[in-house]
């Protein structure tokens, strides 16, 4: 790296403006001390359920608990087997055993999800949809079996934001949607946050009443619920945010075009669309060999990179005897050696997507 050249980072948060724009209405919220519960939160809400084609939305405290609020709603029975894949984040999998379920793991497919056919044969009440690195999982094919089978589907919506499936957004497509809000995400707010969205509504009293120690009226507790609301700072945030997703979302798939086209013909398996389903990069994942030294040596050229992720879930130690595993999983044992995720965020430029490139070239040894 020479001395004009910067670092460039695996992901750069730019909160200037959003700061700039909200600055009157944070005050405003501070100085008349509206933090829990009330008209942002409101807000949010109302702007969340339209830009994601559902009746509603509720905000939560983070992506874990939208998850979990979720599947505690859920029309299921304890022990209820549940479907999800391995190759995801561990909150995916927490939730799911906290819920009172039994987890079913199954492999992924060349894009990193879940495949129905993995599921067509299988013993279920629900399955997990994660929509990971961007990219949605084949809904159409999953909610046709679900529908013949009487699954219960939820999308897990973390790295998906403003995602589509035939021109539906991801988080309408199964019965509920959850999505993650942290800091990091497409639609990131200033902490932990995240927002449930649907159309049934009897899972939205019941999601909302979990929130708030299931309070459907002031005092009058009804269960065991928890305090699992969103903030209003952080619905303020959020709501502003969420006007500017749409041009976020297609910068973010400029962006993509750039890599692709920068790293043509290094025979590396790149991600994009996939017919009816649009790829909206949270992260851009290449497979790598050596993935560690390759990632060192982009490191010492001025280039960070991420993993997401290296231990699937059947394989992380709080897991053990936790799962059922009908199948081998072949292939999230083979790519948790080599993903490696390139630097992705709204304000890379095509100059630094081509350095990236180089970089890459480089350190696998092809430039």
């Amino acid at each position: 790296m020479t001395s004009a050249e910067e670092f460039i980072p695996a992901v750069r948060l730019d909160n200037e403006d959003v700061w700039e724009t909200l600055a009157p209405r944070l005050r405003d919220l501070v100085v008349h001390g509206r933090f829990i519960l009330g008209p942002e939160l409101e807000e949010f809400e109302r702007e969340a359920a339209k830009v994601f084609g559902c009746e509603w939305a509720v905000g939560t405290s983070s992506g874990t608990s939208a998850l979990l609020l979720a599947l505690r709603a859920a029309p299921l029975e304890p022990g209820a087997r549940v479907a999800l894949p391995t190759n995801t984040f561990y909150a995916t999998f927490e939730a799911v055993v906290m819920a009172g379920y039994e987890p079913v793991l199954v492999d992924h497919d060349a894009d990193y999800l879940l495949d129905p056919a993995t599921v067509a044969d299988l013993d279920l009440q629900a399955v997990v949809a994660v929509h990971l690195y961007g990219l949605p999982v084949d809904m159409t094919a999953l909610m046709s079996l679900a529908r013949d089978r009487g699954w219960w589907v939820l999308e897990d919506c973390s790295q998906s934001h403003g995602a589509t499936v035939a021109g539906r957004p991801a988080g309408s497509l199964g019965d509920a949607g959850a999505f993650s809000a942290y800091p990091t995400k497409n639609l990131g707010a200033w902490g932990d946050a995240g927002f449930v969205t649907g159309s049934d509504p009897e899972l939205f009293e019941e999601i909302r009443s979990l929130r708030h120690h299931t309070q459907r009226q002031a005092n009058v507790h009804l269960g065991l619920g928890g305090t699992e609301r969103l903030d209003n700072l952080q619905a303020l945030v959020l709501s502003e945010k969420l006007r500017r997703l749409p041009e976020e979302v297609e910068r973010r798939r400029m962006i993509g075009a750039w890599y692709r086209d920068a790293l043509d013909g290094m025979e590396l398996v790149l991600p994009g669309d996939r017919g009816d389903r649009t790829h909206v990069y949270h992260q851009f994942v290449v497979r790598v060999p050596d993935r560690y030294g390759v990632r060192e040596r982009m490191g010492e050229l001025g280039v960070g990179t991420g993993i997401h992720y290296p231990t699937p879930i059947h394989l992380q130690p709080g897991a053990s005897d936790r799962f059922e595993a009908p199948a081998h999983f072949a292939r999230a044992e083979a790519s948790m050696h080599e993903i490696l995720s390139l630097p992705m965020f709204v304000t890379l430029t095509q100059g630094e997507v081509d350095r990236v490139a180089s970089t890459l070239r480089r350190a696998i040894g092809k430039g």
